[in-house]
């Protein structure tokens, strides 16, 4: 490819960026007709693909490319993009097998002792130039609450402005965007005032019925807005609401009730949280202790669940990170998501080799402060005929810890201690007892005695049971008879509900 060609698309590269799609794609249609083959060309005309929101026009031509290159660098490239546009399509579980495929690459590439390049460090701007610094972007954002609370809107500061107002009492210096929110009774009201007042909406890859993000036109400053609902518990929820798709499309943040006041500024009287202290800490847990590698999507303390639509988003940005070369930042994502997943195996490979190449190349691991030490419960059960008394036991095991293991023990031994075979089979009991929100992972082979050994190589800290008599209890704690008392946790049986108390009901209607 001679000069030409790469001034073109450097030319081409800059449009992209700068958001002139239309002059990019003068330049880049014909080259993709020229060099059908060349990454280069590729990789820009992807690019500009899915910013236009055209990921499935990507994904045929990215294949192709993948299948054509030869190194492992390429190949992780490559099948990042696959990934993404699997993950702009709403495809989720081909986005994260893409990512996998990626992961796998760049381990392949750090074993054979190699990582990307570096090819930025990030630098907070001085004072004058960075508006977070400078106090403008602070002005803004009082400017913006106290006109909407002038219009009987309740929007305050949430998240990361919220943070650094109360810990510093500024906004953090290496933030990137003001993050307010409002009571999802007022959210068309709040959306509608916000434009009026001059911010712009920004596209989105995904239309969330709670999230929106928009743009100060003037100062390029980008303003989140998140919506908040009070539910039948009075928990505050949150998070990305994604209407119509199941729940490992959506990511739910919880928060305890809270109230809101009045507060004085500059700019006029606005909203703030009555107790701000309770929303970081059920937001960051040690919110005091500043953590430069926090990520809102996905290191959040009160999500109700690692969904598949998170971890998307925290694989791509592992890979991205990695690609990059920065392995610091790497490594915090996959320790991130090994907090939330310790049965992760890619992330706990990913990050045993960015911890090699970082050790190689005499920089240092990052410490992650330890908001919430893990603590993994295991457990064993039946679990046939699903029911309440289940679900309470699940409940509790997993108020036990951090991370819940159940054993779904199979058909022949639950003959062998009860004569009888379970009316659901081993797979379908296991299939019920994996779709409990409590649940984090179910397996299906396990030793019959819990050991000190089997808990220290599988990970597990407390090993839990409940029993519905005298003699259940006895049988039990002979299976646990081998772990020290600081390991093994009764919990409370629910009685008037059992399998064999449903069988019963059954049995007797007419």
């Amino acid at each position: 490819m001679n000069e030409t060609i790469k001034q073109s698309l450097q030319q081409a590269q800059e449009m992209i960026r700068s958001g002139n799609l239309d002059e990019a794609s003068k330049i880049l249609e014909p080259l993709k007709q020229i060099y059908p083959e060349s990454s280069d060309v590729a990789q820009l005309w992807c690019a500009m693909m899915m910013r236009v929101e055209r990921p499935s026009e990507v994904l045929p031509y990215a294949l192709q490319i993948y299948k054509l290159v030869e190194n492992d660098l390429q190949k992780a490239r490559w099948a990042q993009m696959i990934g993404t546009a699997c993950f702009q399509s709403l495809d989720l579980e081909a986005a994260c097998d893409y990512y996998r495929t990626a992961l796998n690459h760049l381990m392949v590439l750090t074993k054979s002792g190699k990582v990307p390049a570096n090819l930025k460090s990030r630098v907070i701007k001085e004072s004058s130039d960075n508006i977070f610094l400078s106090g403008r972007a602070e002005q803004l954002l009082w400017e913006t609450c106290a006109a909407l609370a002038t219009d009987g809107i309740p929007a305050f500061p949430f998240a990361g402005t919220l943070l650094g107002i109360v810990r510093h009492g500024h906004l953090l210096p290496f933030d990137k965007d003001l993050d307010i929110a409002v009571w999802m009774e007022s959210w068309s009201d709040c959306c509608e005032l916000l434009e009026k007042m001059g911010w712009q909406r920004t596209p989105m890859s995904f239309n969330y019925s709670n999230y929106r993000d928009y743009v100060h036109p003037e100062i390029g400053i980008t303003l989140d807005l998140c919506g908040l609902r009070l539910d039948k518990t009075d928990r505050i929820i949150g998070g990305f609401s994604l209407p119509g798709y199941p729940d490992e499309y959506q990511r739910v943040s919880i928060f305890p009730k809270f109230d809101l006041i009045t507060k004085e500024t500059l700019c006029g009287t606005v909203w703030f949280p009555n107790l701000p202290e309770t929303i970081l800490t059920a937001f960051y847990g040690d919110w005091r202790t500043p953590n430069p590698y926090w990520d809102t999507v996905v290191s959040a303390v009160n999500l109700e669940k690692f969904t598949l639509l998170i971890r998307c988003f925290a694989y791509y940005r592992l890979i991205q990170r990695w690609l990059s070369g920065d392995l610091a930042r790497a490594w915090s994502y996959a320790h991130q998501i090994v907090l939330k997943d310790p049965d992760d195996v890619i992330s706990l490979r990913s990050r045993q080799w960015l911890e090699r190449a970082l050790t190689r190349l005499n920089q240092a691991i990052p410490e992650w402060p330890s908001n919430r030490p893990q603590k993994r419960v295991y457990t064993r059960m039946v679990a046939d005929l699903f029911h309440v008394g289940h679900i309470n036991f699940l409940r509790a095991a997993k108020s036990l810890g951090t991370h819940l293991t159940v054993f779904v023990v199979s058909d022949q031994r639950v003959h062998e201690n009860k004569g009888r075979f379970p009316v659901m089979t081993q797979s379908e009991r296991a299939a019920v007892v994996s779709a409990c929100k409590y649940v984090d992972a179910v397996v299906t082979e396990g030793p019959l005695y819990a050991t000190s050994t089997f808990m220290e190589q599988q990970g597990y800290d407390l090993y839990t049971f409940a029993c519905s008599s005298e003699n259940e209890r006895q049988e039990k704690y002979k299976l646990c008879a081998a772990l020290p008392s600081s390991m093994v946790k009764e919990i409370n049986y629910t009685d008037g509900i059992s399998t064999t108390d449903l069988l019963a009901r059954i049995t007797s209607r007419p």
